[in-house]
Formats: C-alpha cells, sequence, structure tokens
C-alpha cells in the first residue's frame, strides 16, 4: 500500500490540499483509492450523542477498524497476481486519510498517546507517510483565525469564539494546540514531512505530497 495521513490545525490548509493531493493522484491514473476526510474521522464520533466514554470508545474503535480494513486490502492486494500485473502502478492501494488520530491533541481528548502509537507503527507498516501542515506561530492569527472566519461559514465564527475572547486569545489558543499535535508528530513511528505553509502555496504542497506517496 502507498498514501498518507494528513494533519495540521484548524486553517492550515489542510481541506485545501486533500483536495489536491487526490486530484494528482487521479490524474497519475491511480485507480484503487481510499479516501477519508476529517470530518468522518474525529468529528463523526465526538459531536454525537452520548457522554465522554462513548465517544472515545466510538472513535478508538473506528480507527482500529480501519486500520484492519487498509491491512485487509493491502494483503489480499500483495496475495493476488496484481503486483506482477503491468497495470500494477495504478492499481497498487492508494490511501489519503485526513488527521486520523492526531486530531486528538489539536482537540485536547484525554487518550493517552501510548494507546495510538500501534496503531501509528500499523499504517507505517502498510507504507504510508506522515504529512503535517505546520503554519509559522506569527502568522496564526492572520491565516487560522481571521482568513478563516471570513472563508468559512458562520457557524465556524462562533465555534471561534469559543477559543477566546479576542483574537490574540483565540490565536494563543491554536499556538498551543499546534505545540500539542507537533510533539505528537516528533513521536509518531510514522515516516513523516513537515511542510511550512508560510507561502499558502497549497498546489506546491499537494505536488509535493503526492510525489511522496507514488515513489
Amino acid at each position: 500500500m502507498r498514501g498518507c495521513v494528513l494533519t495540521g490545525v484548524w486553517g492550515a490548509g489542510k481541506t485545501t490540499v486533500y483536495q489536491r493531493i487526490l486530484a494528482r493522484l487521479l490524474s497519475a491514473d491511480c485507480q484503487s483509492m481510499v479516501a477519508v476526510p476529517q470530518a468522518a474521522t474525529i468529528t463523526t464520533h465526538t459531536y454525537t450523542s452520548g457522554d465522554h466514554d462513548s465517544h472515545i470508545a466510538r472513535i478508538l474503535s473506528w480507527l482500529h477498524e480501519l486500520t484492519g480494513f487498509l491491512e485487509q486490502v493491502d494483503r489480499r492486494f500483495h496475495a493476488s497476481t496484481l503486483p506482477d500485473h503491468r497495470f500494477a502502478p495504478q492499481w497498487a492501494p492508494t490511501a489519503v486519510l485526513e488527521c486520523l488520530a492526531f486530531d486528538l491533541p489539536v482537540y485536547r481528548l484525554p487518550i493517552d498517546r501510548d494507546e495510538l502509537l500501534d496503531h501509528e507503527q500499523r499504517l507505517a507498516d502498510l507504507g504510508l507517510h506522515l504529512i503535517a501542515l505546520q503554519v509559522p506561530e506569527t502568522r496564526i492569527q492572520e491565516q487560522c483565525v481571521e482568513s478563516t472566519r471570513q472563508h468559512r461559514s458562520p457557524k465556524w465564527a462562533r465555534y471561534l469564539e469559543g477559543f477566546g475572547d479576542t483574537d490574540p486569545l483565540r490565536a494563543e489558543y491554536i499556538c498551543h494546540a499546534q505545540r500539542r499535535l507537533m510533539s505528537w508528530v516528533s513521536t509518531s513511528p510514522l515516516p513523516c514531512t513537515v511542510i511550512d505553509t508560510t507561502d499558502r502555496g497549497w498546489d506546491g504542497y499537494a505536488t509535493q505530497a503526492a510525489k511522496i506517496i507514488l515513489t
């Protein structure tokens, strides 16, 4: 298998890069793809009815089942004649996953880091790569607070208000979230590329990610 887990804080550009990665892989004639956006990872299981413990249990169960599914796809591909087929580069299983467990430190969900290391090691064993979009802290207020307020829905603007009473406080909140995230990234068994988003070159970031996946 080949692919990536794309992560970053709110406003880092994940969705923009995620969509462009998929477009580049399709242009490269990848025909066997598993694509899972952020909304299907943590959001689905956190903002539903039930108590906190049940949310945590659902998240861990979902991550385990997704990883098991990817492993099964990989095993079946290698057990077949497809790896030796002339169309193997097009048919090789390719996964593009957004955030997964790397949302946990951002949202401060109390799951111990050690509980996720096995999950990440299994993804690494499959051949996936971690790509982290990092916003310079001096640009977090502009990019993650002011710009996202302008370009996202009013619902997001109301959600953003929960980060603090002023934009500088909201930016500080996101700075701390990014530091927690990058701490997780630095301890992950997944091979990792950190992309600085200073120039907001989304097309270039997607091209870089697609190249990592395909090679």
